[in-house]
């Protein structure tokens, strides 16, 4: 695999050859000038040439990817594409994003994800769509059973290849590798690269690769503020009240664990927040809910995993609070590109105490310019042999007093919800 520099990049949608359906698509979506990884990415994925993209997250990369596919599959109708997304949440999203530009094409897309029923994209999927956006162990799941699915394939898109890696994903991708039949342009898009994903490149990339690395890829966008509060674990609770009181806009809240994630919404469900929450052992059905209703601004805040910390793009997402430390920190980078994206502004809160030195340091080159500030003055770092488990403290354990009236909703909306 030999790797190339990339051409120009091209400054206008309207200089870049796509196709004239899309320009009113973008319109209507109050998209008009492109953004770096578009200008670059587009022009050279049009030439039919393999691409590696690195960029921040945030950064239009799935626009970029979009633009060019469509394209090609109004120019020549036997085509057709796939692209590969790590979680069920981020696949939906592209799909949408799919179905936004393509309202004056008549191509056909299918979404081939786990949490809902197979067979009813088992039967779409014999239909031959034109586009398919699927999560890898899914589509491996549906090749098992019939081969020929991808046949006619020409486009491979590879997206968040990093974290494709970090899921355990590789074997599937190769197994997928292996149906494909006939030439294929590959399209790989990540926010970090190294030698595991150039591995990966080579099964899917046989000529030569344009490699594409848009600003400081690595490190979080100029948009974005940021505040790290050094507080003890018994304090963490009662300064979660007090920074949520103290934004608007939407908010994601991630903790470590699933078991956290619990505690911490059941805790500021108690309090009248309105939030709610997502990581991997809810029903599809409770997290496609959950993401509606945020993006809609029902939901005011979300707790999660790291499920969310990559692909969720919600405009109204203005502050992230690491409530706990990520275990990897390409994890932490990914998080706090929820907010602060397409050139808005945004604000994270990171939570440190002195059981996170580890995971600290791991973080600390993302944290330039940030403010500081020792809510505990004696505050100081305890060195563990391990990575210390996230602790809570129980919502009966916190020194503040249960609301009265709606003193604890936050500044936006009502009090909390049942779960459905």
């Amino acid at each position: 695999m030999k790797v190339l520099p990339a051409p120009a990049p091209i400054s206008r949608f309207e200089d870049m050859s796509l196709a004239p359906e899309l320009l009113p698509a973008l319109e209507k979506m109050a998209i008009s000038v492109p953004t770096e990884v578009q200008s670059a990415v587009i022009p050279t994925a049009l030439q039919r040439d393999d691409v590696i993209a690195v960029a921040q997250t945030g950064s239009g990369k799935t626009l970029a990817y979009a633009l060019s596919i469509l394209t090609k599959l109004a120019a020549k109708p036997q085509a057709r594409a796939l692209v590969m997304a790590p979680s069920r949440e981020m696949a939906q999203q592209i799909h949408k994003v799919f179905l936004d530009l393509c309202e004056g094409l008549p191509i056909s897309a299918c979404l081939a994800i786990g949490g809902v029923t197979g067979s009813k994209q088992a039967s779409q999927l014999k239909k031959n769509p034109r586009l398919i956006v699927a999560t890898p162990g899914r589509m491996n799941d549906h090749l098992l059973g019939n081969k020929l699915l991808l046949q006619g394939v020409e486009i491979i898109v590879i997206d968040e290849a990093d974290r494709m890696l970090d899921m355990g994903f590789a074997p599937q991708l190769k197994s997928i590798q292996k149906t494909l039949r006939g030439p294929q342009q590959t399209l790989m898009f990540s926010a970090s690269f190294s030698q595991k994903i150039e591995a990966i490149a080579e099964v899917f990339m046989r000529h030569e690769v344009h490699m594409i690395r848009v600003g400081d890829a690595e490190a979080p966008v100029t948009e974005l503020t940021q505040k790290v509060l050094y507080i003890s674990r018994e304090k963490k609770n009662d300064r979660l009240l007090d920074e949520l009181n103290a934004t608007m806009g939407g908010v994601i809240v991630f903790c470590g664990n699933q078991g956290r994630c619990e505690e911490v919404a059941e805790y500021l469900e108690s309090y009248g927040f309105n939030s709610d929450l997502i990581h991997g052992d809810l029903t599809q059905g409770h997290r496609n809910r959950v993401i509606r209703e945020f993006r809609a601004g029902e939901i005011r805040i979300v707790v999660a995993t790291d499920l969310l910390a990559r692909g969720l793009d919600v405009p109204h997402v203005e502050h992230v609070i690491n409530f706990d430390l990520p275990y990897q920190s390409e994890d932490f980078l990914h998080r706090i590109g929820r907010t602060a994206r397409a050139g808005r502004s945004g604000h994270a809160i990171t939570f440190v105490t002195p059981q996170d030195a580890r995971s600290f340091r791991k973080i600390k080159p993302y944290l330039e310019g940030a403010e500081e500030v020792k809510v505990d003055p004696q505050f100081r770092f305890i060195e563990t042999r391990g990575p210390a488990a996230p602790a809570m403290s129980t919502p009966k354990q916190s020194t503040r007093p249960r609301p009265k009236g709606d003193n604890r909703r936050g500044p936006s909306g009502p009090g909390p919800k049942r779960r459905r």
